[in-house]
C-alpha cells in the first residue's frame, strides 16, 4: 500500500471507528433500565478502548494500516462479541464498522472472504442463540449489511486507487508539459542571446583571413574582437545555465528567490537582503521571466555599481499583483526616457523585453549617486511603471 493509499485509508478507518464509538453510545442508551452484566461490560470495555487507542494514538493507527492483517484480531472480536451478547444485543450495531474496515484495507478477494467469515460467524452464534426461529432482521437484514458495508469499503477504496491513478497521470502529463515549456525556454534563450553572440563571432571569424591578406593590423584588432566576443558567449553560457538551475517550479517562490540572493551575495561578497510580505507564486513561464529579471538586475549591481548593500523585496499585493524590487545603494546612473539600456549595454533592454513576454511592467528609477532601484510587477492591476514606489 502505497502512502496516499496508506494515509487515506487511516482516515477512512478513523472515520469507521468513530462512528463505532457513536454507535456503542447508541447502545448503552438502548440498553438503559437493563442489567449491566460482565460481559457486557467488557465488551464495551475492549470495544470501546480498541477504537479509542487507534484514534489517538499514533503508533498504533500507523502499526495497524501498514499490517492489515491485524484486522482478523477485530473479526474476531466482533464475532466474540456477538457471541457474548446475542444478536439481539443493541452492541451488534458497534460491529458494522469492522465490515467497512475490511473493504477499505483489503483487496476484493481477501475482503470478501473476511465478509463471508463475518457473515458465517454472525449466522452460527444467531442459529444457536435464537434458534431457528429468527425475524427477518436478525436472520438477513443484519448479514446483508455486513455485505453492504464491504462492498462500500472496497467502492470508496477503488475509487480512491482510481483517483490517485488520475492524478498521477496527471502529474506525468504536467511534468512532459514543463519539460517541453523548459526546452522551449532554452531555445529561446540560446537564439536570443548566446546564439546571436555566436553568429556574430562566425561571421567575424569568416572574414578574418581576408583581413589577415590585407591589412595584419586591422586583422590583430578583428582576433581581439573575436577573443571578447568568445568570452562573451561563455559569459552568457554560464549565465543562461545559472538561471536554468534557479528555475525549480517544484520549489516555492519565496525558497528560489532566498537561495538565488544567498548565492550572490556570497559570490560576489556583498551584502543582499531579501524579505517578502506574502506566499506568493506565478505561473511556470512568468516566474522564469520574473527569475531571469531578478538574476539579471542582480549582475548589473555586480557589475556596475559598486554598491554595498542591495535589498532585494518580493511583495504580494490585496488586488493580485505581485511586486519583485531590487534596490542597491551604488552610484546610479541617468536613466534613458524610453527604458533601454545605456549605448553598448543590454542588461535593461533585455529585462524590458521579458517583462512584456509575459505581460508584466518593469520599472527602474536611478539618480546619480543615490543608487538604482529595478521593480517588476506581475497582476491584474500594476502601478505605472516609470515610477514605482
Amino acid at each position: 500500500m502505497s502512502a496516499p493509499q496508506r494515509d487515506f485509508a487511516h482516515q477512512v478507518v478513523s472515520a469507521g471507528l468513530l462512528v463505532r464509538l457513536i454507535a456503542i453510545m447508541v447502545a448503552m442508551i438502548g440498553m438503559v433500565g437493563d442489567t449491566m452484566t460482565g460481559p457486557v461490560l467488557a465488551c464495551v470495555l475492549v470495544l470501546s478502548v480498541s477504537s479509542f487507542s487507534f484514534l489517538v494514538y499514533p503508533q498504533v493507527s500507523g502499526f495497524v494500516v501498514r499490517h492489515p492483517l491485524v484486522v482478523v484480531l477485530d473479526v474476531l472480536l466482533t464475532l466474540t462479541v456477538v457471541a457474548l451478547l446475542g444478536v439481539e444485543s443493541p452492541l451488534v450495531l458497534a460491529t458494522f464498522s469492522t465490515a467497512l474496515i475490511l473493504g477499505v484495507l483489503f483487496r476484493p478477494q481477501i475482503a470478501w472472504l473476511g465478509a463471508v467469515v463475518l457473515v458465517a460467524g454472525y449466522l452460527a452464534v444467531a442459529r444457536a442463540t435464537v434458534g431457528l426461529d429468527v425475524g427477518f432482521m436478525l436472520s438477513l437484514g443484519v448479514p446483508a449489511l455486513y455485505l453492504a458495508f464491504v462492498a462500500i469499503g472496497l467502492a470508496v477504496r477503488g475509487a480512491h486507487e482510481q483517483f490517485v491513478g488520475v492524478a498521477r497521470e496527471a502529474a506525468v502529463a504536467r511534468e512532459a508539459v514543463a519539460a517541453a515549456d523548459e526546452r522551449a525556454r532554452l531555445a529561446r534563450e540560446m537564439h536570443d542571446s548566446l546564439g546571436k553572440t555566436l553568429h556574430g563571432i562566425s561571421l567575424a571569424a569568416q572574414a578574418l583571413p581576408l583581413w589577415v591578406e590585407r591589412d595584419p593590423a586591422a586583422a590583430m584588432v578583428q582576433a581581439r574582437g573575436l577573443a571578447d566576443g568568445a568570452n562573451q558567449a561563455a559569459d552568457e553560457a554560464r549565465r543562461l545555465l545559472v538561471r536554468m538551475r534557479a528555475d525549480e517550479p517544484d520549489r516555492p517562490l519565496v525558497e528560489v528567490v532566498a537561495e538565488l540572493c544567498a548565492r550572490w551575495e556570497l559570490e560576489h561578497r556583498t551584502e543582499c537582503r531579501f524579505t517578502y510580505g506574502a506566499a506568493v507564486d506565478l505561473p511556470p513561464d512568468t516566474r522564469y521571466e520574473v527569475l531571469a529579471i531578478l538574476g539579471e538586475a542582480l549582475e548589473n549591481v555586480a557589475r556596475h555599481s559598486g554598491a554595498s548593500r542591495v535589498d532585494v523585496e518580493l511583495r504580494g499585493q490585496p488586488d493580485g499583483t505581485v511586486r519583485l524590487s531590487v534596490q542597491d545603494d551604488g552610484q546610479g546612473f541617468v536613466p534613458r526616457e524610453d527604458g533601454t539600456s545605456p549605448r553598448g549595454h543590454f542588461g535593461l533592454t533585455g529585462m524590458r523585453e521579458r517583462a512584456l513576454e509575459v505581460g508584466a511592467e518593469l520599472g527602474v528609477r536611478s539618480t546619480p549617486g543615490a543608487g538604482t532601484e529595478v521593480v517588476v510587477q506581475v497582476g491584474p492591476t500594476k502601478e505605472r511603471s516609470d515610477v514605482p514606489r
